[in-house]
């Protein structure tokens, strides 16, 4: 079985080549993992009626189409939402988050059209943040939050607040979002530059989500599986092996760029001589940790360091902390999420790993420079 499904993938590999699916410009240009310059920014464009894409109101409205055909009978779907008098920001700004973080933050993709309004929550690979759904609501309680994720897990309680599943609806890249730019594309046929735009997106979002992008293929793979009860077990119990070894492996990477952080990131960078200040990683974000005599402290609770947390936060996608001076989710995307050919790569091959390393050092280097630059004013005279 696993002899034939290598050799599927094989010809699978070969028909990317020869479709020249492999260049892919978004991937070119690195913009696969961001939220905001990437995602949020192209499905803002496509959904927006005043778009350059020329189409009007068609993507939304394929949109909503897509969106009302996944939501249960007994969920109220987008009947009075008039398309052609929507109104579109990406990043929409509702103020600063508030200490208590009930109010405030930027919503990805706000929707307004005659009164009615969709926000969307667009996440790929960063993290929920504190009430950020509660606060959406909590801005315009009458809007439907839209909540899309890559494989459509519900937020996290952290994120929700205490909204309940029933007070937004969850949709996924894999799916959802699929399915509605194949109908893009298809309606976008008399616009060639356009369909094309759209196809490149859709393999970027087969990439990221693992699916085939070959229909006989993945048919095929099917196929092998259902072949003998012997398959079918054995394709399950491959399925569970490499879940582990994909566990395993992105463990393993995450404990070596540890390493690698610490040995770059050593630096004190605190202005005030009564503090440390070190930047610190977390999983997949990082952030400005205070230290006073070798101890922690809170960030909130230390008058002398609320001038360094304002300045900090001036830094453009960082964001308050109860306890650190700052944190901001990081673009590139953490070990868990790279796929499986790259993180095979990346555990057993040297280069690739330094490269993936170098990468994702390179992204927070700019932001320690970038808080040495903003605190110097801080600096006590000598």
């Amino acid at each position: 079985m696993l002899g034939q499904a290598s050799s599927l993938s094989r010809t699978q590999q070969k028909l990317a080549l020869l479709s020249g699916e492999n260049f892919n410009v978004f991937r070119i240009l690195g913009l696969e993992s961001s939220e905001v310059r990437m995602h949020s920014a192209f499905l803002g464009e496509l959904l927006n009626p005043a778009g350059s894409h020329g189409l009007g109101a068609t993507f939304l409205g394929l949109f909503l189409e897509t969106m009302n055909q996944k939501l249960s009978p007994e969920t109220e779907g987008f009947p009075k939402f008039n398309t052609a008098a929507a109104r579109l920001t990406v990043e929409h700004d509702i103020g600063r988050v508030a200490a208590d973080y009930q109010t405030g933050g930027r919503i990805d993709i706000y929707l307004e059209s005659d009164g009615e309004y969709i926000f969307i929550e667009n996440k790929i690979y960063a993290g929920d943040q504190q009430n950020q759904l509660g606060r959406y609501q909590a801005h315009r309680k009458s809007a439907r939050l839209l909540y899309l994720t890559l494989d459509g897990k519900p937020a996290t309680e952290w994120s929700a607040g205490e909204l309940t599943t029933d007070q937004y609806q969850v949709f996924s890249y894999k799916e959802d979002i699929t399915s509605w730019l194949e109908k893009c594309r298809q309606a976008a046929s008399a616009y060639p530059l356009v369909r094309e735009t759209i196809v490149q997106y859709q393999h970027l979002i087969n990439h990221l989500t693992g699916n085939a992008p070959n229909d006989f293929i993945k048919m095929e793979m099917q196929q092998i599986i259902r072949q003998s009860e012997e398959n079918f077990v054995s394709a399950y119990a491959l399925k569970q092996a490499f879940e582990e070894s994909q566990a395993a492996y992105a463990n393993e990477l995450a404990e070596k760029f540890g390493e690698a952080w610490q040995q770059r990131f050593s630096e004190n960078l605190s202005p005030l001589p009564e503090y440390a200040i070190y930047f610190r990683r977390l999983n997949n974000s990082y952030g400005f940790r205070a230290e006073r005599n070798g101890v922690e402290v809170s960030a909130n609770e230390e008058e002398a360091l609320r001038p360094v947390v304002a300045l900090v936060l001036t830094i453009p996608k960082f964001r308050r902390d109860n306890n650190l001076l700052g944190t901001k989710w990081m673009e590139h995307r953490y070990f868990d999420n790279l796929t499986p050919a790259e993180l095979y790569q990346a555990a057993n091959d040297e280069t690739a790993r330094q490269h993936l390393f170098e990468d994702r050092l390179r992204e927070a280097a700019f932001y320690a420079d970038k808080f040495k630059e903003i605190t110097a004013v801080l600096v006590p005279n000598e």
